[in-house]
């Protein structure tokens, strides 16, 4: 090679690298900034993975096949998802929802990559993994939760929710999966909402609803959109169930669940629902925590709580009541 030549092959590799750094570089500090998430080459996403090396098995729901990443710049950790059929739909709305929504509850999409036969997103890595594996353990081991962690656990779920019913400067949205395999875990036990891939972006049929008129959102969606709003809450009662309740019967479907769950909600038999020896455990708060999962899970939607009400009878500003119907029976 001449030395012409060879100038301009370290110059053009100079210059290839130092674009490459720069894309790194904005990967780090793609969670900070307004604006769309990374988009990834290829190369990018092997070298974050090693190559799909990485495999997480214990964050596996079905939908996609999670690894660990390190980002080469700082080593900065991040968990990867790679979807292999149905992504191109999850991928949309995972961006929408980067856009739309900042709080501390809520695990944004930071980087993807979108290719032919397969899409990958990146989230910040988040150390104790999904909600599912520390309570039902992975390979034989389970994360011990005192009744006050579980507790600040399911008020801030709901607090991210209520960001996203009642807060969200673009609206209201409705979450549509608020599963436990979609609620990630920090190291200091911070619940983070993940999994946007069924969102829905609801429109307000008047002005945006006042903030200290209570559960007023009611008074700005169509029927159809408070339906769906009322599905995210039913969502979050069984949660509750699953954090709470005996972990051989949470294994259940959650039909199976609710329906085990209800009755002896009623009746107030607590014992029968737990089995966990906690010692912190006050009954005042046991029975607001329950009881509050036995209204969100009430089969007419218009009988469940706002996300604001259900958040104030877990912190014992307003009294709940098991509040019964003729017609709710589980359908």
């Amino acid at each position: 090679m001449s030395d012409q030549h060879e100038d301009i092959y370290q110059k053009t590799l100079a210059s290839s690298l130092q674009s490459h750094t720069s894309s790194w570089r904005k990967f780090s500090e793609a969670d900070f900034v307004l604006g769309l998430p990374l988009e990834m080459s290829w190369e990018m996403v092997e070298e974050l993975t090693h190559g799909f090396r990485s495999r997480i098995p214990a964050y596996e729901n079905g939908e996609y096949l999670p690894y660990e990443g390190l980002q080469p710049v700082n080593g900065t950790r991040v968990t990867v998802k790679r979807y292999t059929r149905e992504w191109h739909t999850i991928l949309q709305k995972e961006k929408k929802a980067a856009l739309s929504m900042r709080h501390k509850n809520i695990l944004r999409l930071i980087a993807f990559y979108d290719g032919e036969n397969t899409t990958v997103l990146a989230f910040p890595f988040t150390i104790r993994g999904p909600l599912h594996t520390n309570l039902y353990g992975s390979m034989g081991k389970q994360l011990k939760l005192k009744f006050q962690e579980k507790l600040k656990i399911a008020i801030d779920i709901a607090r991210g929710l209520r960001y996203m019913h009642e807060e969200c400067p673009q609206g209201p949205i409705v979450h549509g999966n608020l599963l436990i395999t979609n609620i990630f875990l920090r190291n200091d036990l911070r619940p983070m909402i993940s999994g946007f891939g069924q969102a829905t972006w609801l429109h307000l049929k008047q002005t945006k609803p006042n903030s200290n008129q209570k559960c007023s959102l009611r008074d700005h969606l169509d029927r159809e959109a408070m339906a769906l709003v009322k599905f995210d809450i039913q969502s979050y009662g069984v949660l509750l169930l699953r954090l709470f309740c005996k972990r051989s019967t949470t294994l259940q479907d959650d039909r199976t669940l609710t329906e085990w769950a209800r009755p002896l909600l009623m009746k107030r038999a607590f014992h029968e629902l737990l089995d966990e020896d906690w010692e912190d455990v006050d009954m005042h708060e046991m029975f607001r925590v329950m009881c509050t999962a036995y209204q969100c899970t009430m089969s007419r939607p218009d009988m469940r709580p706002c996300i604001s009400e259900i958040i104030s009878y877990l912190k014992g500003e307003n009294f709940c009541v098991m509040q019964t119907s003729p017609s709710d029976s589980i359908r």
